[in-house]
């Protein structure tokens, strides 16, 4: 026999809201890539999203404070956001930041760092070689190659979640859901 008490009935509720709270990255991930997925029309658009990720993760693992990047990744989307109002050049001034953070990563000793922070720096440069890559092939060709990458950065921040390291792991696991459900949405849209 089952209780029922009224106890044992707000207990199911409030278990489920209890997950829910602990889980709200995983929910905000899911919630960002659908809404980029609304937003598809070419698959290489979405290099955006593994680029940012890539300088932000560097940018933080450059400061060493991994609760920073929530602070960066609010930056960078107010900072597309201008740019784009403004009518400027996106992937140019990403570029520019991205040597910029770059530089500053190799002046201020990162190589020499835990490896794991130092690993940002490589990892920077492949996630966005790819991102600008995907520009310059077609449209089905970019996709996929903006799917990989985005699905390799979601193994990436994994690692960077069991590690506990370099971002907070509330961003980590954000970028995780984000990074692998859009990879997949857009092979899954290039069947359809």
């Amino acid at each position: 026999m089952t209780d029922v008490s009224p106890s044992s009935a707000t207990s199911a509720p409030g278990r489920v809201l209890t997950f829910l709270a602990h889980r709200w990255p995983t929910l905000a991930g899911l919630a960002a890539a659908a809404l980029s997925v609304m937003d598809e029309q070419d698959g290489r658009a979405q290099g955006l999203v593994v680029f940012l990720a890539a300088l932000i993760y560097l940018g933080t693992a450059v400061v060493g404070r991994p609760g920073v990047v929530w602070i960066l990744f609010g930056a960078s989307v107010a900072g597309v956001t201008v740019v784009r109002v403004l009518g400027a050049d996106l992937w140019t001034v990403l570029v520019a930041g991205a040597v910029t953070v770059t530089v500053l990563s190799l002046v201020s000793g990162l190589p020499r760092g835990p490896r794991l922070a130092a690993a940002q720096i490589p990892l920077m440069l492949v996630f966005g070689a790819a991102a600008l890559v995907a520009l310059a092939l077609d449209p089905v060709l970019g996709a996929w190659l903006v799917a990989v990458a985005l699905i390799g950065h979601a193994v990436q921040d994994v690692i960077v979640w069991r590690a506990n390291k370099v971002v907070a792991r509330s961003l980590a696991e954000f970028c995780a859901v984000l990074d692998f459900t859009l990879g997949v949405a857009i092979i899954v849209l290039q069947f359809t």
